[in-house]
């Protein structure tokens, strides 16, 4: 007859409940993550504008 391995048995509970904690952590990560539409209170403009062509990059803040 086959022994019952305790110490294997808690191996794959413990693997078992680490995936399960990256699975939930992921979760709120993805869900309650950065905001959207630009972020709070600026209307969905940013701050910064970065452009690229064929003269090169250029980075324009939008100061009033």
């Amino acid at each position: 007859m086959a022994e019952n391995n305790q110490s294997g048995n808690s191996a794959l509970w413990f693997i078992v409940g680490a995936l399960l904690v990256a699975v939930i952590g992921f979760g709120i990560w993805y869900f309650a993550g950065q905001p959207t539409s630009g972020g709070e209170g600026n209307g969905g403009e940013s701050d910064v504008s970065i452009s690229v062509d064929e003269d090169g990059m250029s980075v324009d803040t939008n100061e009033e």
